[in-house]
């Protein structure tokens, strides 16, 4: 029989397809009896929980286009992002078939960041399509989704990894999955010494805004982890990967995978899950009191 888990998958754009990978590896070791996803998380939980496969999931990244989302006919004409995010919600709704959170095989919540009453708000009901649409609303890129009482943007603002609600679900193995870059711990002062000039490629601005929000949510992450100390930690981030190359599913499924079969065999050695927990503490040093409740407003 396989041991029961709750996964929880992190956002970082186009970095998150690596999740299909880990999914691949998983699904055959698990029982996975639930998920939480944040941003891109919230999409491949909500596919997977919806009842697709990782096979299934891997031919829609695949066949994924940028231009059917990232086209000058969806711009945003409200100026409140670059993109209305309307065909993203079509897609949604074409991928789950328009099903129900509460139709899925498995239970499912996605996180997502309400800007009018400033909280994070769980999606455990209601369609998967709207649930996905408002975890991935990406600041800047996406206009945030109006949502009856809500105004929605990306739950990995507050929650990349949305680690602090891992018990709502079930009492099961938690195996966290992050895909963000990696956090640096330290900091170092100024060199004035130096003639160098960077020599780096111009970004734009939406590249620098991603830069920035995604090493930010990695801290957060690397928080998170530190302070829930899930069973299992997945790092698949992958190190040279772009946010927006959805085109190459295929590198970051294969890395994925890879990552997941390392680590598995990893935590099969008995110092292991001290060391690594160790590891995480080291990286953050201070942590706040972080036991998050969790309001039901049925």
């Amino acid at each position: 029989m396989k041991e029961k888990a709750t996964l929880i998958l992190g956002g970082g754009s186009a970095l998150g397809l690596a999740h299909i990978g880990v999914l691949s590896v998983l699904e055959e070791q698990y029982e996975i009896t639930g998920i939480i996803g944040s941003s891109m998380g919230s999409i491949i939980g909500g596919l997977y929980s919806s009842g697709l496969n990782s096979e299934e999931i891997y031919k829609i990244a695949k066949s994924f286009k940028n231009t059917r989302i990232f086209s000058p006919l969806n711009l945003d004409r409200t100026i409140q992002g670059i993109f209305d995010g309307k065909s993203l919600l079509k897609a949604f709704l074409k991928w789950t078939e328009g099903k129900k959170i509460e139709e899925g095989r498995i239970p499912f919540i996605a996180c997502a960041y309400d800007l009018i009453s400033k909280s994070t708000v769980l999606f455990n009901k209601g369609l998967y399509a709207d649930a996905m649409r408002a975890s991935t609303s990406l600041p800047v890129l996406f206009a945030p989704y109006k949502f009856k009482q809500y105004l929605f943007i990306d739950g990995g603002i507050e929650h990349p990894l949305p680690l602090a609600f891992s018990s709502v679900l079930s009492q099961d193995k938690v195996i966290a999955v992050n895909v963000l870059p990696e956090a640096q711990k330290s900091a170092c002062f100024i060199n004035l010494e130096s003639d160098e000039i960077t020599k780096s490629k111009r970004l734009g601005r939406t590249e620098v805004i991603f830069n920035a929000v995604l090493q930010n949510q990695a801290y957060l992450a690397i928080r998170d982890i530190a302070a829930f100390s899930p069973d299992i930690v997945i790092e698949a981030g992958m190190a040279d990967g772009h946010p927006f190359a959805f085109h190459k599913a295929r590198d970051f499924y294969n890395y994925g995978r890879k990552q997941t079969i390392e680590t598995l065999a990893n935590y099969k050695e008995p110092r292991f899950i001290t060391a690594i927990r160790k590891h995480y503490r080291n990286l953050i040093r201070y942590l706040p009191n972080l036991n998050i409740p969790v309001k039901d407003n049925t």
